[in-house]
């Protein structure tokens, strides 16, 4: 429920009596915040029952959360091949780097990485092919 201009000067103590400047003085229209106010209630119901789509009808959010676990995945196992790579002498370190990018690309496989095609040509994703 949105504030009247009257309830926000009383809630605003006497401060606001006196002529100190409101704060957020830019929202000055009342039905302006309420109108946003019920946007947004509306965004927060249309999330709550699966109604947002952020890639399409194809892509729902336990895909979009099954990708992000893959990811994190693939990141733990990076992380924990880099560290081994580090403790190794210079002379060993590339054929090691290079076994291990062999070892993580046989962990991705873009079927099961991207359960979404929308993903795919998704303007910022790492998965996109290279134009």
């Amino acid at each position: 429920p949105c504030r009247t201009s009257k309830e926000r000067v009383r809630a605003g103590g006497t401060g606001a009596a006196r002529g100190a400047p409101l704060q957020h003085s830019f929202l000055t229209d009342v039905s302006d915040v309420c109108e946003m106010e019920g946007g947004l209630l509306s965004l927060l119901s249309d999330f709550h029952s699966g109604k947002l789509q952020a890639f399409g009808k194809e892509c729902s959010f336990e895909q979009l959360e099954h990708v992000r676990e893959m990811q994190e995945k693939l990141a733990r196992l990076h992380f924990g091949l880099d560290v081994c790579v580090e403790e190794l002498p210079e002379e060993q370190k590339k054929a090691a780097a290079d076994r291990n990018l062999d070892q993580l690309l046989a962990h991705v496989s873009v079927t099961s990485l991207v359960p979404c095609p929308a993903l795919l040509s998704w303007p910022a994703s790492p998965l996109a092919p290279a134009s």
